[in-house]
C-alpha cells in the first residue's frame, strides 16, 4: 500500500519535505528497528523495558524512511515522521489497514482476565475443531493455525503483532481466531482496530491471590476495557457489574446465563476429570471435564459460553467438553490404577500452590513435583517457587529448564534457595535425567507433576535450540519402568 493511502485516515502532523516518501510501497508495520526496511512504517512504541524513539536512527540506517513517533526524531530531511501524542492507539489501525483488515475476514472471540485465560482459548478451540472449523488461536503460549504452532518469544504481542497473525489467520482460511489478551497487552491498545464477535473476562482470582501484582486492580481494569469496546456479545463472571456497557452481556457461574453447578472430581482407571452440569436457557447437560480442580468448572463454562456464541448446540458443546482439555495446563498425559503423570506450566510459586491444592486432593500415595527455572532471568521466581513445593509435595526434583549459557547447578542451587537440608528433595540438575528418575521413583497411587513448557519441543542451550519433549521423555521412563 503507498504511504499516502496508509496515512488517509489519520489526523498525523507530518515533517515538512520528504514528499518522495509517498511513492513507497509499504508492506508491513513494525516496531523492531532491526525489522525495519524501505518497505516499512517503524512505529515509535514506549514500553515498560524501552521506548522506541531511540531505535529511530537505527530504522533510518536499515532504508526506513517513514516513521510514526510521539516527537521529532532528527532524522534526515528525506525521512517522513508523522507525529501524534500517543502511536501505541495507533499501530492495531495501522496494521489492519496495511494488511487489508484481516479480522473482518474471521469471527474474532478476545478472552482476558487474571487466570483461567490460556485454558479457556484453548479449551474453546477444541470445541470448534470438533464441529469441523479452522480455528487459529493466540495464547501466552504461541500461535495456533489449525494445529500448526509457533512457539512465543520472550515479549508479550503487540498490536502489530496481532494483526499479523490475523493475517496469517485469514490466509490459512480460518473461520475463527481466539486472542489471549493479558491485562498488558490491553495496556498497549492491542484490542483497539479489531471487530471482535464476543469478549469474555474469566472468573475472577480467589481471594487469597489479590495481592499478587495488583491483581485486582489489573483485573477492573480489564472488565472497564471490555466493556469500552462495545463488542456486540460480553461475557463476565455471574455478580460482575456492567451498568455502562452498550453490549448484550451474558453472565457465567453457579448462576447466570450459561451456568456450571454440582461439580464433582472423578476418578476414573483410565483418567480424571470434573463431572457437572452444564446449564443453558432452561436446558442442563451432564459434562466430563478432563481437568480437575475448582477452576475446571469455571474455565470449561467460559469456553461453552463462546462456543454457544460461534453457534454450536448446547449438547454437542456438552459431548465436545470430554474431547477439550486445555494442553498443559494439569494435562494428565499418563494414568494406570492410582499411579498418574500431569503436565502443567506454572512458572510462579502462587500458581504452584494453587496446582499441588489441587493434586493433594487426589493422590492416595505421594505427591511428587519435579520443577526447574530458565537461565539468565527469572531469578527472583527461583526461591519462591522452590519453598512452595517443598510445601506442597511430598517429594521435590529440582532441575533446569531453558538454562542457555548459566549453569544448571546455579539454578538448581538459587531453587533450593532457603529450603534446609532434607530427605524430601533431591538435585538433579540435567533434566532429563531428573524426569527418568522422577518416574522410575513412582509407586503405586504416586502422582508426578512435570512443571516446565508442556506445548515446546526444545531446550535453550549454550544459546542453541536442541530437541526436548518433557512428554516424550515421560513416557518413554513409562514403558521402561512401569
Amino acid at each position: 500500500m503507498r504511504v499516502d493511502r496508509l496515512f488517509t485516515p489519520f489526523s498525523f502532523q507530518r515533517s515538512r519535505g520528504a514528499l518522495s516518501v509517498y511513492d513507497y510501497q509499504i508492506k508491513d508495520i513494525v516496531t523492531d528497528p532491526a525489522c525495519a526496511s524501505a518497505q516499512t512504517v517503524y512505529v515509535c512504541v514506549r514500553t515498560p523495558l524501552c521506548d522506541g524513539h531511540v531505535g529511530a536512527a537505527e530504522a533510518y540506517a536499515r532504508g526506513c524512511r517513514c516513521f510514526v513517533a510521539a516527537r521529532g526524531l532528527g532524522l534526515p530531511p528525506d525521512a517522513a515522521v508523522y507525529t501524534t501524542e500517543e502511536p501505541s492507539v495507533y499501530l492495531g489501525e495501522l496494521a489492519a489497514r496495511c494488511f487489508g483488515y484481516p479480522a473482518r475476514s474471521l469471527t474474532v472471540f478476545g478472552i482476558t482476565g487474571e487466570v483461567g485465560k490460556t485454558s479457556v482459548a484453548d479449551t474453546l478451540t477444541c470445541l470448534l475443531r470438533q464441529a469441523g472449523h479452522k480455528v487459529a488461536t493466540l495464547t501466552t503460549d504461541g500461535f495456533d493455525v489449525d494445529g500448526e504452532f509457533q512457539k512465543a518469544g520472550y515479549v508479550a504481542p503487540n498490536a502489530a503483532d496481532v494483526q499479523r497473525m490475523l493475517r496469517a489467520a485469514r490466509r490459512a482460511g480460518a473461520a475463527f481466531a481466539v486472542i489471549e489478551l493479558s491485562s498488558y497487552m490491553l495496556s498497549q491498545n492491542v484490542h483497539k482496530s479489531i471487530p471482535f464477535a464476543a469478549l469474555l473476562q474469566t472468573a475472577p482470582p480467589q481471594e487469597d491471590d489479590t495481592v499478587r501484582r495488583h491483581g485486582a486492580a489489573d483485573y477492573r481494569r480489564a472488565k472497564d476495557i471490555l466493556i469500552a469496546c462495545g463488542a456486540p456479545l460480553l461475557f463476565l463472571p455471574y455478580g460482575t457489574e456492567a451498568t455502562t456497557a452498550r453490549s448484550r452481556v451474558l453472565y457465567m457461574g453457579q448462576t447466570g446465563d450459561v451456568t456450571g453447578t454440582q461439580a464433582k472430581t472423578v476418578l476414573r482407571e483410565d483418567a480424571c476429570g470434573t463431572s457437572f452440569r452444564l446449564g443453558y436457557q432452561g436446558e442442563e447437560f451432564e459434562v466430563f471435564y478432563p481437568v480437575v480442580g475448582d477452576f475446571a468448572v469455571k474455565n470449561a463454562t467460559a469456553a461453552a459460553a463462546l462456543a454457544l456464541a460461534a453457534g454450536l448446540p448446547p449438547s454437542k458443546i456438552a459431548q465436545g467438553l470430554a474431547h477439550s482439555a486445555p494442553i498443559g495446563r494439569l494435562e494428565q498425559i499418563y494414568a494406570s490404577g492410582d499411579r498418574c503423570i500431569f503436565l502443567d506450566a506454572a512458572y510462579e510459586a502462587h500458581d504452584l500452590q494453587t496446582v499441588l491444592r489441587v493434586l493433594r486432593g487426589i493422590t492416595r500415595g505421594r505427591l511428587l513435583v519435579l520443577l526447574g527455572s530458565v537461565g539468565g532471568r527469572a531469578r527472583a521466581r527461583r526461591t519462591p517457587l522452590g519453598t512452595a513445593a517443598v510445601n506442597g509435595a511430598d517429594f521435590v526434583y529440582f532441575t533446569a529448564d531453558d538454562p542457555d549459557t548459566e549453569p544448571p547447578r546455579d539454578i538448581v542451587r538459587d531453587m533450593v534457595g532457603e529450603v534446609e537440608n532434607s530427605p524430601r528433595y533431591t538435585c538433579i540438575p540435567a533434566r532429563q535425567s531428573a524426569i527418568t528418575d522422577a518416574v522410575s521413583d513412582m509407586r503405586e497411587g504416586d502422582v508426578l507433576l512435570i512443571l516446565g513448557k508442556p506445548r515446546d519441543d526444545t531446550q535453550l542451550v549454550r544459546g542453541a535450540r536442541q530437541e526436548f519433549s518433557d512428554r516424550k521423555i515421560a513416557m518413554a521412563a513409562v514403558e521402561q519402568y512401569h
